[in-house]
């Protein structure tokens, strides 16, 4: 799949407000095929992507099976252009993101990564 591979997280809002670079640099993901690792320094979150087929924006659900929140499902989109990959997803509601902002009343979090080298 096309976004298989490791990436490092480039740029990250929460809630309209962007995420420290300090931050940023202990951010790591890593997808293969309907699994996906979620490395935040010394935490990790394990588990499986479900696709969204025929959306637009492109979609998945990740459910992390292992670690911090195991147990937990968030609503995601996401497109690869451009060798980076941007992941919109929501950790309040059930709700699915429909565009790539991050604001205040949405409390998205929006994350730019960059593939690994």
């Amino acid at each position: 799949m096309a976004i298989d591979g490791t990436w490092h997280a480039v740029e990250a809002e929460l809630g309209g407000k962007q995420i420290d670079e300090d931050f940023l640099s202990v951010i790591t993901l890593s997808i293969t095929k309907d699994e996906c690792e979620l490395h935040i320094g010394g935490n990790a979150d394990k588990g499986t992507l479900k696709f969204i087929p025929y959306v637009v924006p492109m979609a998945f659900d990740f459910t992390s099976n292992e670690g911090p929140n195991k147990g937990k499902t968030y609503k995601s989109i996401y497109k690869n252009t451009g060798g980076y990959l941007i992941i919109c997803f929501n950790t309040e509601s059930e709700e699915r993101p429909k565009t790539f902002v991050s604001t205040a009343e949405n409390h998205f979090h929006l994350v730019r990564y960059k593939r690994a080298e």
